[in-house]
This record gives structure tokens, sequence and C-alpha cells, in this order.
């Protein structure tokens, strides 16, 4: 691992390797954050003296654990922020550079060092390019090019859902377990190839000699009959990635080969396994008025809960007042699944109180009975309300991981660009926190590639030759907005339709808004890059991040104006453990609704109801409601004779809505979301699973995803 074999003291390092992780992860991102307010604000001596702490202490901790190659590269870093604060040099973009390398470098020894690896990462030639910079010489700055843009390329990674059987599932996590490793392998063809099958199965034919295929998606029968341009591989490997990619190519008509690692969905929450369970974080807990409170940036595996000592804590010496308590998320996934047990609990209770009281009504100690119930349910409230603020983390904690980005991917383009962060402390679930940064990369990524124009371009439009983007988060109601705005050209909306007609994705004299047309672009393969770049346009489309979006029962809007730029709009639920939901029966099943997307409940007229292009609508107040019959989407039994007149569950985010067409209305309940499993999981129009007080089990309905099918998604 790079340690110093010395423990002559006895002293076994191992068990503060998780404190230490811990403390150097939160140095190194206030070292990056702070060199990029250092770009900005130049000779600010107050900054450079919070670097040079951070640089120092990091060093300090890495030298206590015997990690020297950290040492090594820190302490070349803290003479030069030394130097820096003494006046004897002054900043420069070359400095910033490497410094800012230094980082990248600084964080791939860590996340060795987290896998129980030796430290092989390379540093001597950032140290050289420090020593130069000492001595008033200018390095070369192209060594610290390729990290950054690796950690770009692995920041912006989507994993692709492959849909594993439960045999695939156990072939790959026999892989984790026993150290192989497993990527990704996503391939391009070239335009017009007519034997796309044949050259995937040559693909499947040289891993097979380099290891093992799980699978490959789309099958060969999906690729003979359909019109996909690419295809990728989940595999099984010891050889590197780029003799991966160098075998590949070698395959004739196979035009790109992008190799990456395949996080293990389990210890990563990675996109195909859907984040319904209860997850294991604590951030601020903010219901004691005496406490002052902080947000730090928690990495898996560690939990870390922040608070100041009351007005009357003691001092003196040999008192130590504790500013933190670090907590396994073993113990506290524990104790968040006993209360989500002890909900389902009070809610059974709650049902034998009542049908006592429909029995015996007049009994005194089923009066009781209910009356300690009531008291019973104030007390779960608050102990449900403040265990769940102990999962809600400030957003900022993911926006704050951009401005590198995208001052890393201006350099590359040659573009002028301005960040600008809005609404960093907006809280919501740390489920949602986990998942929702590679969605946010790919968009931003987007808009750096395809929406801002080059300064010349911009100066001839008549704009500012920096350009703007920003990132917005603020409650929405229930929901949780995040807004990703550019000053950009803007979607050509004339081009979109032709490729969705020429795709056969919409007929072409069908009529769509705007805003309809701009929403084509989450159709799965769907692309109007000209020339694919290594920015955006890898191979993952817009449908992988409307996905990902869905499986967090959140949904993706677009708007945009041609010249003007284009906004980005993901709704996304506060919370995905225990929920407030509406029960309704469909037959003979009953669904329970997330309240926090009910706008109204209707009863409404079966003539009423007519149908446009094949979707039923219902005029609303002078609008039309697009309506979905959840027993035509679920394919359940019809009735042997309908009703004349419906309910209808009008639900929404923002401004879309849609009307679920239900039998019967059950009432409110407070529900705790169970995931389905591996075989189960990405069920269509299912968020998960929740038990009753009569211990059945029933389904809960993930709007955000039948928002999307029915508003967005679009057929010839």
């Amino acid at each position: 691992m790079g340690r110093d074999e010395d423990n002559k003291q006895g002293i076994e390092l191992g068990e503060f390797l998780d404190f230490y992780l811990l403390d150097s992860q939160e140095q190194i991102e206030r070292l990056g954050a702070g060199l990029l307010q250092l770009e900005k604000e130049g000779e600010n001596i107050g900054l450079i003296n919070d670097l040079f702490r951070s640089a120092h202490s990091l060093k300090g901790a890495s030298g206590t654990m015997g990690f020297t190659p950290i040492v090594s590269l820190t302490h070349a870093a803290e003479d030069l922020l030394d130097r820096l604060r003494q006046g004897k040099i002054e900043v420069s973009l070359e400095m910033i550079d490497i410094l800012l390398a230094v980082t990248d470098r600084v964080k791939a020894m860590l996340a060795q060092v987290e896998q129980r690896q030796d430290i092989t990462v390379g540093f001597e030639d950032l140290v050289s390019s420090m020593r130069l910079l000492l001595n008033g010489e200018s390095p070369d700055v192209s060594v610290a090019a390729h990290p950054v843009e690796e950690e770009v390329e692995t920041l912006s990674f989507i994993p692709l859902d492959f849909s594993l059987t439960l045999d695939e599932r156990e072939k790959l996590n026999n892989a984790y377990s026993i150290g192989r490793s497993v990527y990704q392998v996503d391939v391009a063809l070239e335009s017009n190839t007519l034997m796309k099958a044949v050259r995937a199965v040559m693909a499947t034919q040289v891993i097979e000699g380099m290891g093992t295929v799980i699978k490959l998606l789309p099958s060969v029968e999906e690729l003979e009959a359909g019109t996909a341009e690419s295809f990728s591989m989940l595999i099984l490997s010891d050889e590197s990635k780029e003799e991966i990619q160098r075998d590949l190519l070698e395959i004739s008509e196979l035009v790109d080969v992008i190799v990456r690692p395949y996080p293990n969905s389990e210890e990563q929450g990675g996109l195909d396994k859907m984040p319904k369970e209860i997850d294991k974080a604590m951030a601020e807990e903010k219901t004691k008025p005496i406490l002052k409170q902080e947000t730090a940036v928690v990495p898996k595996g560690s939990v870390k809960a922040v608070a100041s000592p009351s007005a009357e804590a003691t001092t003196g010496e040999g008192n130590t007042q504790v500013h933190t308590i670090r907590v396994d998320t073993v113990r506290m996934d524990n104790l968040i699944n006993l209360v989500g047990e002890m909900v389902i609990t009070r809610t059974r209770l709650v049902q034998i109180g009542l049908d006592l009281k429909a029995q015996y009504s007049t009994d005194g100690m089923v009066n009781n009975l209910n009356e300690a119930n009531v008291y019973l349910g104030r007390l779960m409230n608050d102990l449900q309300e403040s265990v769940m603020r102990l999962r809600m983390v400030a957003i900022g904690t993911v926006f704050n991981r951009f401005p590198r980005l995208i001052r890393d991917l201006a350099k590359k383009t040659g573009k002028e660009i301005d960040l600008v962060l809005k609404g960093e402390d907006t809280e919501l679930d740390k489920t949602v926190v986990e998942v929702i940064g590679d969605p946010l990369m790919h968009l931003i990524r987007n808009s750096v590639d395809h929406g801002i124009e080059s300064p010349e371009k911009r100066r001839e439009a008549g704009k500012p030759e920096f350009g703007t983007i920003t990132l917005n988060a603020f409650h929405e109601g229930n929901h949780i907005a995040i807004l990703i705005s550019d000053d950009g050209a803007g979607l050509d909306l004339d081009k979109i339709r032709q490729i969705a007609v020429s795709k056969g994705l919409v007929g072409e004299r069908e009529e769509l808004s705007e805003r309809d047309v701009a929403n084509l672009i989450f159709l799965p393969g769907f692309s109007t890059a000209d020339v694919v770049t290594d920015i955006s346009g890898r191979g993952v489309g817009m449908d992988v991040v409307k996905k990902a979006l869905n499986n967090l029962g959140g949904m993706v809007d677009i708007t945009t104006r041609k010249g003007k730029g284009s906004t980005f709009t993901i709704r996304l639920p506060l919370t995905l453990a225990i929920i407030q939901a509406l029960l309704v029966e469909v037959g003979q099943e009953i669904y329970a609704v997330p309240l926090s997307s009910v706008l109204e409940t209707l009863l409404v007229s079966r003539e009423d109801i007519k149908t446009v292009g094949g979707l039923p609508m219902v005029q609303l107040r002078g609008n039309t409601l697009p309506l979905i019959s959840l027993q035509e989407k679920f394919d359940l039994p019809a009735p042997e004779a309908e009703s004349s007149e419906v309910f209808v569950v009008v639900v929404g985010f923002g401004d879309k809505a849609l009307g679920l067409i239900v039998d019967e209305l059950r009432g409110q309940q407070e529900v705790v979301i169970k995931s389905l499993g591996d075989f189960l999981n990405n069920l269509p129009g299912i968020a998960g699973a929740t038990i009753l007080g009569d211990g059945k089990v029933t389904l809960i309905l993930d709007i955000g995803s039948l928002l999307q099918d029915v508003l967005v998604t679009r057929k010839g």
C-alpha cells in the first residue's frame, strides 16, 4: 500500500483507516474548491493560508498512516503554497493547473487505499513541476492534463441497466467477491453497417478469449432486426482496458470502443438498481434549537453527524468537546429500518383498534386502546420526522464537484464559461443525492458541448464571450426542482423533428408542440450530434438520464429557445423511505399513489372521455387532461360490468399532469417503501411495494415513469 512497515510499538493503524479516508477526502475536496476560488480571486492571503493548512493536514495524516507517496506529493504542494503565502512567488495559471493535478492524483491514491491496494499512482512528474515553479521556471503543464480528463470521463459515466437475470447477477457478484475486473464495453459501429449482429458476435468471441461476456445489449436478435448503430457488453476480464480496446478495434466496421469499470450496484448505488431501500446515511438533525449544525461531505461506508456542544458545555484542562460522531452505516441502516417496521406495526395496531371498536363499541378497554394508538401515532410521527431528517443532505455536496468540471471542459473546448450555483443549501434524501450526480453530469456536459457556443460565434450573435451555465435547486411543494440552464444556442427543433420522422418515431403530419419536439431527445438512441466528441455523444444518450431519474421517482423536462439557450428541469421526491400515499382499488388489486404527486381526485362520466391520438382525454376546466387506465396498464382482468362513472386521480410534477383511472378510492395512509429486489426491479410504472395494516403487500406507483411514458414517449 506504499505504507512504511514500522509497527515497532505494536500499533495497529488499520482500525483508523476509515477515519483517515474520511478526513483526507474532506481535505482534498476543500483543497480543490479553494484552488478554483484562488484562480478567480488571485492574491487572497486568507485563502492561501487555508490551502496551506489543508495540504499540511493531509501530509501529516498520511505520514501517520505511513502512505509515503501521498506524503511526498503533498509535501511538495505544501512547500509551494508556503512560498506563495510568504509572497515570494505569485499565483499563476500554471500553478493552479499543477496543484489541481495534485488533488487528482491524491484522489486516485486514496481510492487505491480504500480498496486496500498498494499505491501505484505515479507522482514524480508533478513533484518535479512544483520544484520548477519554486525555482521560478516554467513547468510542463501537460503532465496535469491526462488525470483530469480521466476523472472527468469517470465522473460522467452512467452505467447501463443490463437487466440481469438471477444467474447473471450471481456471476457478477462472484466476480466482485474474488476481485475480478468487471467492465462495460460500449462499441460504436460504422454508419449503415449491414451485418450488425455478426459484428456483435465477433466482438463477443474476441472477449471470450480474454474473459467472459455476461450480457450483450441489445441482444443479437434485436441487433439483427433493429436499426441500432452501437451495442454494449458487460464483461469479466483480467486484461487491461487498453488491451481489450485494441483487440476489439481490429474487427472491421467497429469505429469506437470505450471500456470502463462497471460499478458494483450493491456497494456503489449503480443506476441498474432502483434505489428504494432504506439508505445508509445521516447528515444533520435540526430539531433541537440549542444545537448549531453543519453539513459535511460523507463518502460511502461511513456517516458523519456534526453538532456543536450546548451553551453549558464545560471547558478546561482535560475536558474535550466532541463536535463530531462518526457512525458505521450498518448501524444507521438498522435504525431507519426499525423505524420503518414500527410504522407498519403502528398501522396494524390502528386497524386492529378500529376492528375491535366496530364489534365492541361500548367496551372501555377498546376506547383506551384507541387513545393509546393516537398517542403512539404522535410519538411515531416525531420519531419518524427526526430519523428522516438524518437522511437529508444539502445538494451542495453534489453541486460542488461541477466548478472543476466546467473549468476543465471549457479549457478543453476553448470556450469561456461561467458556472453559477444557486440553492446549494436545499436538502433532499441522501439516496437521491448519491445517484443524481451522474445525470446532472451528463446534462452539464451536453450544455458545454452542444449548448454554449465558441467565443467567436457568441460575438457574431451579439452575446458576451463568456457563456453561462446555471445550476439551481429549490423546493417545489413536496418535491425538489433542479434546473440546468445555459444561454447557448438552444435546440434546433426543426432538425430534431426531421430526425424523429426519419427514424419513424413520429408521424410526418403529427402535430407536436415545441416542448413535445424538444422532449423527443429523451427517446432511446436519439442523437442530433453530427460529430461524436469525447465530451458528450459517447453512446450514453438522454434516455439513460431519463431512466435514471425515473428510477428515483422523478422526471425531466426541457424548454428551449433558439439562440437563447435551454433549460432542463428535473423534479424529484424529497424522500424515498416513508411517504404518505393514497390507496386506490383497481379490480381486485390495491395500489398506493404517493400523495405528494396527487393534485386532486375527480368523478368522471365515461361519456366525457374522448380518445385523441390513441390516448384517452377528458376536459378539465378548459384544459385537456390525458388519462391512463391502470386496469389496461397493468393488464388486469376487465370488470364484468362497467359503471357509468369512474374515479380519476390527477397526478403531476410541475406543469405536467395525468389522470389515473381507478375503480375506488380507499383513503390516505402512511407507507414504508420496500424494494422489490433484483428479480422484480425496474417494473414499468412501479416504484416499490409496501405492507398494509392487514398484512397484505401492495405496489407503489412510480408517477414519474407513468408521466414520462405518456407525455414524452411518442410512437409514429
